[in-house]
């Protein structure tokens, strides 16, 4: 893996972070997304998640269910809109005790890790991930994971953010002015955020990532490109996340991995517009023989 050595700070060890904020995420309140009771603000939050994989991997006619399992399913609301539009779903997160969905049909939700997911090989046929896999600390060690525990003709959704876009610093910048919230000096409070915090961070940042958006398109391999997290919560707008995600990375890694690309981005957008868009939507689907 490579180490995005801009976004070390103070000589910090970034894998001693990178674990330290795994261990908040087993024990800490404030780490995840939560939504207590509330259905339908859930189920309107996680709607585009499952229209995205109901169109790369729909139900079959005939009613026939689909085994799907949801890693890092957070507090359990992924997973149980999952099974309520009719797949059969496992969800898993390293806290059973940040679950918060009622019980359901077609929906089990277990304590463990992406890492050493406790599944057979070959038993699911969709695998997802939303909004988890840049916070793990070996990403490419969980994408095998996912890969393992698919079936050979599998599909596999890998939905987050995209932080290697020169875009998000530019947004973030231009709303911070418009909204007279721009900082010119870091705080001591202040958030480390991919994209950078105050104005010569968000400028610095559009330049960073353009060089390493370049470098990753050149690249005839993935580069899993980490970063320092911060580690005290609450969390929010990726500043715990440890793994630069992209959509070029797990683009390339699945095709060295045999897989056929069945999305590189959102339905209805433009072909290349995932290498500049805000969110990282990666659907693939396994052949006989994985490399």
């Amino acid at each position: 893996m490579y180490f995005y050595h801009d976004q070390l700070r103070g000589g910090l060890d970034v894998r001693k972070r990178c674990h330290a904020v795994q261990e908040l995420y087993r024990t800490a309140a404030q780490t995840r997304a939560e939504f207590g009771g509330n259905l339908d603000e859930a189920t309107r939050y996680y709607s585009d998640l499952v229209e995205f994989i109901s169109r790369v991997s729909p139900l079959e006619p005939t009613g026939t269910s689909k085994e799907l399992l949801d890693v890092g399913c957070g507090c359990g609301w992924s997973s149980f809109c999952l099974a309520k539009a009719g797949y059969h779903t496992t969800g898993i997160d390293l806290n059973a005790c940040a679950f918060e969905p009622p019980t359901t049909d077609n929906l089990s939700l277990l304590e463990g890790s992406a890492l050493e997911l406790p599944f057979k090989d070959s038993s699911f046929d969709i695998v997802t991930s939303y909004q988890c896999i840049e916070h793990i600390p070996n990403p490419k060690a969980a994408l095998h994971e996912m890969m393992r525990v698919c079936k050979p003709d599998g599909v596999i959704c890998i939905v987050g953010p995209n932080l290697v876009t020169p875009f998000l610093p530019v947004k973030f910048l231009v709303k911070e002015i418009t909204g007279r919230k721009l900082e010119m000096k870091r705080q001591p409070t202040t958030p480390h955020h991919p994209y950078g915090n105050t104005a010569s961070e968000h400028l610095t940042k559009f330049v960073s990532i353009s060089g390493l958006l370049l470098q990753k398109l050149l690249d005839p391999l993935p580069t899993f490109s980490m970063r320092t997290p911060d580690t005290v919560p609450p969390f929010h707008g990726d500043n715990d996340a440890c793994y630069l995600c992209n959509p070029t990375d797990l683009v390339k890694f699945f095709k060295k991995q045999n897989f056929k690309i069945l999305r590189k981005g959102r339905h209805g957008r433009p072909p290349l517009s995932y290498l500049m868009a805000g969110g990282t939507w990666v659907a693939v689907q396994g052949c006989d023989t994985v490399q």
